[in-house]
Order: C-alpha cells, then sequence, then structure tokens
C-alpha cells in the first residue's frame, strides 16, 4: 500500500530550480514517504501539510520575500498561488474554468493546517483521533493536486531569472563562487537591474545582501555600498535595494545578521526610496522582532552614524514610516 500511496504522490522535479529549493521539498517528501511506510498515518498528514509549506516557502524564496518562521501556513500557501496563478505562459490555463480547479485545489492545500491540527502528527494528545483511512487517501490526492500545479508552474516562474548570478553569491552544493574585483560590478551590470521583473531584481539584491553579511568584502563594496553611495533608482531600483537591505539582516534560513554595520547599511541603501513605505516598516518591525530591546552595547562611529540615523528619520522619510522608525528608536535606546 505504502508503495502504491507514493507512486500517487510522486511528482518531477521543475525545470530551473536549484539543488538547494529541490533539496528542500525533496527532504520533506522522504519524510512524508516514510510515515507512510511505517504505517504511521497521523504522522504523514503533518508531513503532507510539511511538503506542501516547502513548495510555497521555495515560490516566496523564488519572489525574494522569504517568509518568517513564524508566518501563517493559509497566508504562505495563498501568497505562493497568487504569485503562481498571475505566471504567465504558452501552456498555462488560467482564465478559464480551469482557474477555478486550481483555485478549489489552492483551497483544499490550505485545509491541511486544520487537518493537521486536528488529526496529524506533531502534537501530544490526551486522547488519540480516530483516523480512517480515506481521511489520509483524501488528503493525498487533495495535497498532490496543489503541489504539482505549483510545481509545474514554478518551472515557468523560474524562465528567464538571473538564477546563475543568485547561485553564485548565496550558493547551494553546486555554486557559490569566490568574486574578484570589478566582476560583481559586471555581472549587475549585465542582469540589467533597471530592465527586469522586479521579482527579479529583488532577488538579486536578497542575494547580495546574505552575500554580502557573510563579510565578503567585494560584494560588499560593488553591490551594496556602491548603490549606498549612488542614490539613482535607475541604476539600483527600489526592488533590489529592498532586497539587499532584507538580506544583510537575514540569512535564507530566516536567522537573523543583526549587527551594527548591517543594521546602517540596510538603511542606508533604503534612504531613496519613498515609494514603499510598508516594505520599509514591514523590515524596520522585522528587526525589532528579531532581537531583545536593549541600546547597542558596542561604541563606535557606525553606533552614532546608526543611532542619528533612525532618530532623525520621521523628518526625512514618509509618514507612513514613522511609527516603524519610532518603535526601533524606542526598543534599541529605552
Amino acid at each position: 500500500m505504502s508503495e502504491e500511496r507514493y507512486s500517487r504522490f510522486a511528482v518531477p522535479r521543475p525545470e530551473h530550480l536549484g539543488e538547494a529549493h529541490w533539496g528542500a521539498i525533496n527532504i520533506e517528501v522522504d519524510r512524508f514517504v516514510r510515515a507512510l511506510e511505517d504505517g504511521d498515518d497521523a504522522q504523514a498528514l503533518g508531513q503532507l501539510k510539511c511538503v506542501v509549506e516547502a513548495v510555497a516557502k521555495v515560490v516566496h524564496d523564488i519572489n525574494g520575500q522569504p517568509v518568517g518562521s513564524n508566518s501563517n501556513f493559509d497566508t504562505i500557501v495563498n501568497g505562493a498561488h497568487d504569485l503562481l496563478a498571475r505566471q504567465p505562459g504558452r501552456e498555462l490555463a488560467y482564465q478559464s474554468p480551469f482557474g477555478d480547479v486550481a483555485t478549489q485545489a489552492r483551497k483544499i492545500a490550505v485545509n491541511l493546517s486544520r487537518i493537521r491540527n486536528s488529526y496529524g502528527g506533531g502534537h501530544g494528545r490526551a486522547r488519540q483521533p480516530e483516523l480512517q483511512a480515506e481521511m489520509l487517501d483524501l488528503a493525498m490526492d487533495g495535497a498532490l493536486m496543489w503541489t504539482r500545479w505549483a510545481l509545474r508552474r514554478i518551472g515557468h516562474y523560474l524562465y528567464g531569472r538571473p538564477e546563475t548570478l543568485i547561485r553564485d553569491l548565496i550558493g547551494d552544493p553546486y555554486g557559490q563562487i569566490v568574486f574578484y574585483g570589478g566582476t560583481l560590478t559586471e555581472r549587475l551590470a549585465d542582469a540589467n537591474l533597471g530592465g527586469i521583473e522586479e521579482r527579479h531584481a529583488r532577488a538579486i539584491g536578497l542575494a547580495v545582501g546574505q552575500r554580502a553579511a557573510r563579510d565578503t568584502f567585494i560584494v560588499r563594496h560593488e553591490g551594496v555600498q556602491a548603490a549606498i553611495d549612488d542614490d539613482s533608482l535607475e541604476r539600483w531600483p527600489v526592488p533590489y535595494r529592498l532586497g539587499v537591505a532584507y538580506g544583510l539582516l537575514f540569512t535564507p534560513e530566516e536567522l537573523p545578521t543583526l549587527t551594527t554595520y548591517n543594521l546602517l547599511q540596510a538603511m542606508q541603501i533604503c534612504e531613496p526610496v519613498r515609494e514603499a513605505p510598508n516594505e520599509v516598516s514591514a523590515i524596520l518591525n522585522r528587526v525589532r522582532a528579531s532581537r531583545p530591546p536593549g541600546p547597542l552595547l558596542e561604541s563606535s562611529p557606525a553606533v552614532t552614524q546608526l543611532l542619528w540615523l533612525i532618530q532623525n528619520a520621521p523628518r526625512r522619510r514618509p509618514e507612513e514610516e514613522h511609527e516603524a522608525w519610532r518603535g526601533l528608536w524606542v526598543h534599541l535606546v529605552g
């Protein structure tokens, strides 16, 4: 039975999907299969939800806006679905009754969170709920439908994306290279940041920020400081700047890298950005949520410059950001 169920769940790897992203999805599929082979249907339900969540998170990561570890499952899946549903493609059907089918599949996938909470593993319970065989079969069929739809579209979503540059920056089992002086400058120019889709520019910025946060001097100098020193939103567009800011502060695994210098540069690179107050505020609020309140302990010109920038931001920044800037000031100063 487990072999039959696994063959029903087998999913193809999308074209253009990197090794790191595919590995994140595949490991959840393997865990699901092991639960089936062990006859642990409750644990299989829990792992089924993890498969859908991994696929959805990969979509957000490709979009250059990785979700936090505390993000709501429903929001993650719905957001990923919306990104993929808008993806144009010669062989894709959405503006038709088939689009309704995909929407219904999404609703089934979102229900996995409630199914797992009520019947799945991962919870200690005073009494085990009755789990009938058909329950797992229905959950598998629904999860499979949305997962296959999403994976088919990820290949189209990745088409034309500057995947190689991003992979060379942040790495996967076959990536991450050493950058020498002038190399990144040339590759960013070739990427045409001002002319590519916003999601591509943001994804490149995210990778640049995350690599710079590892103290890679060339990447920090040519991909971060160069944009700080140049206010042009054509050469260094808004999505790129926001991606760099987020990447300086959080790793691909969503762990904070909140050094004083990273914070300072993240805020400096956003200085020319006036048209995305909600996104800038979200970054500031995420910083607050990722460190305990209290002053920065070190004493350096960077600390002085950072605190000045935060304190005076409400005088320069859009009104919609003021609350977030003041909240960060109180969080860091007390």
